[in-house]
């Protein structure tokens, strides 16, 4: 039972759960940049919310399905087509073998997620299948999928879910602006008691120097005069670092377990599937809360959710 790859693509992998667990060891979380998308997707094939999917970024990619399954697609693609023809996103769809799939570039937004039916077999490791490209390790070889590459996975379940199509009012939006709610981070004060009002004064947007790891920031400069020598400490995805610079730095799903960099401000649980979707070009406005109020919009997220997906979480 397989998947061949047509066209991979700039970057696309196989993702799912993030490593939990591991940080002591120096194992990042990975996973999927978009936890909610593939919680979505997963959903309509009838798989646990963290189970492995394909994760597409930015450009287009096509694969060829060498057996029968169901499918579905959630994310940013501006199309998706089954031989040609037009198919939604957010619907469970029928495939058979030797069905062709294109899936559109990310427009807006940066991420797609292609969840089918049956158990993608991914390189298991410290729990998890998700790929950690910066080691090489876990989903396919611990790497990106290249043309031609032959995803296997098990036999179909027998329990199927039938046709299922995501509510309009839980489908993500995605767009080229963001707003991401964030909280003070340990070195906020150390550094200057208006950090946070500056950081969110006005706009910033995502530089080309990006990847899973994380985003450089351009904009205003912040104030940096004490961000040199600091020992290194633990860092979070959502950590926004400080370096000399002034220019923050947005940390990714890949992120390091330590940074030596003042830790200025943590995007919020809830907000923080928005930064797998941070393009390029992207225009991201900070908004200040507590980390009080930041618990509960976590729970205010999951009981919106949880009626259509279940019981998930969100990393």
């Amino acid at each position: 039972m397989s998947i061949t790859v047509l066209k991979a693509g700039l970057q696309t992998t196989l993702q799912g759960a993030p490593y939990t667990g591991h940080r002591h060891l120096g194992m990042p979380a990975a996973g999927a940049a978009d936890c909610l998308s593939l919680a979505l997707a997963n959903f309509l094939v009838a798989k646990s919310f963290g189970e492995s999917a394909i994760e597409i970024a930015l450009t287009d990619a096509s694969f060829r399905f060498n057996e029968p399954c169901s499918l579905a697609v959630v994310g940013a693609a501006e199309y998706l087509r089954i031989n040609g023809d037009e198919q939604p996103l957010h619907r469970t769809l029928e495939i058979k073998a030797g069905d062709r799939i294109d899936i559109g570039p990310s427009r807006p937004g940066c991420r797609t997620y292609l969840a089918i039916s049956a158990a993608i077999h991914a390189e298991s490791l410290l729990g998890g299948r998700s790929t950690y490209l910066a080691a090489r390790l876990g989903g396919f070889q611990g790497r990106a999928l290249g043309n031609g590459d032959v995803i296997t996975f098990s036999p179909d379940s027998p329990e199927t879910a039938g046709e299922r199509i995501t509510p309009e009012h839980l489908r993500p939006h995605f767009s080229y602006d963001h707003v991401l709610r964030i909280t003070p981070g340990p070195e906020t004060d150390q550094i200057s008691e208006s950090l946070l009002d500056n950081l969110c004064l006005a706009p910033y947007i995502a530089g080309g120097r990006a990847n899973r790891m994380g985003i450089a920031l351009e904009g205003t400069a912040l104030s940096a005069s004490e961000s040199a020598d600091m020992p290194s400490a633990a860092v979070f995805p959502g950590t926004i670092q400080l370096p000399p610079s002034g220019q923050p730095y947005l940390l990714g799903p890949d992120a390091q377990t330590t940074g030596g960099y003042p830790r200025i401000a943590q995007v919020i649980r809830a907000d923080r599937h928005l930064i797998g979707q941070l393009a390029t070009g992207s225009r991201i406005r900070f908004v200040r809360t507590t980390p009080e109020k930041a618990m509960d919009i976590y729970r205010e997220k999951l009981s919106l959710l949880s009626p259509w997906l279940g019981r998930i979480k969100l990393w």
